[in-house]
């Protein structure tokens, strides 16, 4: 069934497209994401707050039983508004789960919750839908993004009037840019050590309304969400906000991630990449007073994780670094989660040759990411860029001026049905995810009777899934609840020896911890072992 589901979705890929076509607005959203609790009863949808602009942040939890008591993923999209593909995808991955047979759902959620925060600025993703497209960041907090005492007063001017802001390049003797070999369409910083010299400026679409020698630096959209989070904050950055969790976004998903310590990873559809290629163990960077590298065990798990991303055929995916002050590391490196981040969707890899029949190869990547984009987009029929065209321009009016460019979003956002077998893949690789889950359980529990009423009570608490019972970086941060093994004695019963409440730090893959007491009395006891993110096992014994 589920290679049947892939051959559809990438069937779907093949039709020709306009680029960022099919994308919803926040109310289409909203009218999808409503009905979810009406097609499946381990749905539910609350929103955790308010955007600056007033809209609601969805949160889609998909549980069996309580969620709350439940260990569980945390899925997040859209913090960055450039990046709409990972709202879809949160929300064709939701849609897809509710729609499996009742049976399989509840299976695959047993002792477990699924929490989807799809679009985490609502504010920014407007601006896919509305009638003047460019690439919007923020939210709608208003800014003076260039401390002149001024707001939005330079904003973006669609000077071929075809609804798109795109970019101009200007021939000049001092400009950086050339146009690319592999496609003239594209433009590249001309590099001298190859012997080349500049001949375009490059600038978004728009004039210098503010006449201070800057385009288009101050327009409409505020602050980027996924550049306001709290670790490495980046202090006075453009975008980043006026201080660390500024804004409601960023402190509704705080909220919600601080409140609901039964989450145990993270996983941000967003504009950066740790999952397809694991982090590497940096002993001198995750030794400092100020951690800023990955915990050494917690680096073993991100390799396994990685591993299991890539079984899922989920491979080749694009270098996106971690940015200052964004999600992904705050969610690990402050809140104590295994966090990872991935575009979710990239450009399919070129072959260098093709020995099987039907359409010829694409030739090898070439000069980025653009080059790369707009060859694939080429082979499948999308409509992607905008032919470069001569304007007048009056801050330029001597020089040879051209529209033209990308279109608004293009990159890493495909028209969405090509989105569909990337999200056939994801909900491969997240049901592979949430049955790795740790799964404390209370074994080998023995009741010893040693005369005089006395009883030697002993049990091992077992982590038997394959991940950890928390990440290492936890025990740091030491806001995220141990692993305990605790007893619960009736008003009759003595405990001799032994401590009712015993904690200990993170328990790896098959690790398991033997407790011991001997307690005074008789009738029945109450063992709970295990901690919010991995579950929590109750037992009773009958002392002797």
């Amino acid at each position: 069934m589920r290679i049947k589901l892939l051959l559809l979705g990438m069937l779907a890929i093949l039709t020709p497209a306009l680029a960022q076509t099919g994308y919803s607005s926040h109310s289409q959203l909203s009218a999808r994401l409503k009905s979810l609790p009406a097609k499946s009863r381990l749905a539910a949808l609350a929103s955790i707050g308010k955007s600056s602009g007033g809209k609601d942040i969805w949160a889609v939890t998909l549980s069996a039983g309580d969620h709350s008591k439940n260990k569980a993923v945390l899925i997040v999209a859209g913090a960055d508004g450039r990046h709409p593909a990972g709202t879809e995808m949160a929300v064709k991955l939701a849609e897809a789960l509710v729609a499996l047979p009742a049976d399989s759902l509840a299976g695959l959620l047993k002792n477990k919750t699924l929490y989807i925060i799809p679009g985490l600025n609502p504010d920014a993703l407007e601006q896919v839908t509305a009638g003047l497209k460019y690439e919007r960041s923020g939210n709608a907090t208003t800014r003076d993004d260039d401390r002149d005492g001024r707001t939005d007063e330079d904003p973006f001017e669609d000077l071929n009037a075809d609804g798109l802001i795109t970019q101009l390049r200007i021939e000049d003797p001092t400009g950086t840019y050339v146009s690319a070999k592999d496609d003239a369409r594209v433009l590249v910083k001309a590099d001298a050590a190859k012997g080349e010299t500049g001949k375009y400026l490059l600038i978004t679409e728009g004039t210098d309304n503010d006449k201070d020698g800057r385009f288009n630096e101050d327009g409409p959209g505020g602050v980027n969400i996924d550049k306001n989070f709290t670790y490495n904050y980046p202090m006075f950055e453009r975008e980043a906000g006026e201080y660390q969790a500024s804004e409601p976004e960023t402190r509704a998903f705080l909220d919600f991630l601080y409140k609901n310590n039964n989450i145990h990873t993270v996983f941000h559809f967003g504009l950066s990449n740790n999952l397809s290629e694991a982090t590497k163990f940096d002993r001198a960077n995750a030794s400092k007073r100020i951690i800023s590298g990955l915990q050494e065990k917690d680096a073993a798990v991100t390799e396994m994780v990685s591993k299991m991303y890539g079984k899922a055929g989920i491979t080749n995916a694009p270098v996106l670094p971690q940015t200052a002050g964004n999600l992904t590391q705050t969610a690990y490196y402050h809140a104590g989660r295994f966090s990872y981040s991935t575009p979710g969707w990239w450009v399919p890899k070129a072959k260098e040759t093709e020995k099987k029949a039907g359409p010829p190869a694409r030739k090898p990547e070439g000069s980025g990411p653009e080059a790369d984009y707009l060859k694939w987009a080429d082979e499948v029929g999308v409509k992607a860029f905008v032919p470069w065209t001569r304007v007048s321009h009056p801050d330029f009016p001597d020089k040879n001026v051209e529209v033209g460019g990308l279109m608004p979003y293009a990159l890493h956002n495909p028209p969405v049905p090509f989105l569909d077998s990337a999200v056939i893949r994801h909900q491969a690789f997240f049901t592979d995810y949430l049955n790795a889950l740790p799964r404390t359980e209370i074994v080998n529990t023995r009741v010893e009777s040693l005369g005089n009423g006395v009883n030697r009570v002993t049990v091992t608490v077992v982590n038997k899934g394959l991940l950890p019972t928390y990440a290492e970086i936890g025990d740091r941060v030491r806001y995220i609840y141990k692993v305990s093994c605790k007893i619960r004695l009736s008003e009759a019963q003595t405990l001799l020896s032994g401590k009712p409440n015993n904690y200990r730090g993170a328990m790896a893959a098959g690790e398991s911890e033997e407790y011991s007491w001997l307690i005074n009395g008789k009738g029945k006891i109450t063992v709970e072992g295990g901690s919010p993110t991995s579950g929590i096992s109750h037992l009773e014994l009958t002392l002797k």
